[in-house]
């Protein structure tokens, strides 16, 4: 490619300076030589600018260096012209590259700094989120082998254990899932199957999570789209639990489906305080926590929502709803067409 940038740099360089300045101007149509070779050196490898510096010299003294028409050269003046061309593309392409490698270390470093700032940022919001969960633990478990508890007392402490449980599992989970999508680990095995099936398995994994809570849903049947079951239900959870998280015990949860002409859009939404005001982007932010939440958290599990999306090429956003509450809306793109069910053969 190089070469071939060269040999219509000198080509065009060789119209121009015909065309624009002659031969009596043989001062201009180095100029434009050079611009040509400085271009070509910027971009390509030192061959390809050395090449072009040479061929462009022979160029100029073929077209426009007396007498025409030869590579012999009357004035000796000339010769220091083209020898200074030839030197030029090489000065010009040590440069690029030293800027170049500048501007490689320079990325390299800052990849480095954010990675680091990423590892702290990372231990600093969870090591009071893992510690609370395991004190808990460990006091209630510790609490259990007092011989003298009564029957509903262990059971209550059985039951703050298991809750306590799930929470660090919950935490752990979200930290190997932004994991994951930092790394660039994250991989989508599409396949199209029932909106409906994906959600109940989502609300029967989070049962305990979401208590006595209602939970309303409206997702036809027959909807069905292309996508990662394990991570669509992820998505799913996350969403549930955050509702959770932010509403109270008996305040509802709705989610509905629907189809457009090329996508799905799900919608979770509860009736807790809402997003707030401005922070409907920001909520998706690496370990933004909003101030009303209960139960701890990282600040990951929307994070790592919107990632699965984006990876099945969907949209994510947030707003509040009429009735007031937080309303997560994602889509799932409808990309082909789903499999033709055969009919069961009659006996």
């Amino acid at each position: 490619m190089g070469y071939a940038a060269g040999g219509a740099v000198i080509a065009s360089a060789t119209v121009i300076g015909n065309v624009m300045f002659g031969r009596a101007h043989l001062e201009d149509i180095v100029i434009v030589y050079v611009l040509g070779i400085v271009l070509v050196a910027m971009r390509w490898s030192l061959g390809a600018a050395v090449g072009t510096a040479v061929a462009s010299v022979l160029a100029c003294d073929w077209f426009f260096v007396p007498p025409y028409h030869t590579f012999a050269i009357a004035d000796p003046k000339h010769i220091v012209t083209l020898v200074i061309v030839g030197l030029i593309a090489v000065v010009v392409n040590r440069l690029t590259e030293r800027v170049r490698d500048q501007a490689a270390n320079a990325h390299e470093a800052q990849r480095r700094a954010e990675a680091e700032q990423l590892r702290s940022s990372l231990l600093s919001s969870v090591s009071h989120d893992l510690r609370t969960p395991l004190a808990v633990i460990t006091g209630t478990a510790t609490t259990l082998l007092d011989p003298r508890l009564d029957p509903a007392s262990r059971t209550e402490l059985v039951e703050a254990i298991v809750q306590e449980a799930d929470r660090l599992e919950r935490l752990v989970r979200n930290l190997l899932d932004v994991t994951r999508v930092e790394a660039g680990a994250l991989r989508v095995h599409k396949e199209w199957q029932p909106i409906e099936e994906v959600v109940g398995t989502a609300l029967a994994s989070v049962e305990r999570v979401l208590g006595e809570r209602p939970i309303k849903t409206n997702l036809p049947a027959e909807l069905l789209a292309p996508f990662d079951a394990l991570l669509v239900q992820q998505v799913l959870v996350n969403l549930l639990e955050n509702a959770a998280k932010y509403t109270g015990p008996a305040s509802p949860i709705e989610i509905v489906a629907t189809r457009t002409k090329d996508e799905v859009e799900i919608v979770v939404a509860d009736r807790g305080p809402g997003v707030p005001r401005g922070d409907e982007m920001r909520i998706f932010e690496k370990f933004y926590r909003a101030e009303k939440g209960k139960g701890g958290g990282a600040g990951l599990g929307l994070t790592i929502c919107k990632a699965v999306v984006v990876a099945h090429g969907g949209r994510m956003w947030a707003d509040n709803g009429a009735e007031g509450g937080a309303t997560f809306h994602f889509t799932l793109p409808l990309d082909g067409e789903p499999p033709v069910m055969e009919a069961e053969a009659k006996p």
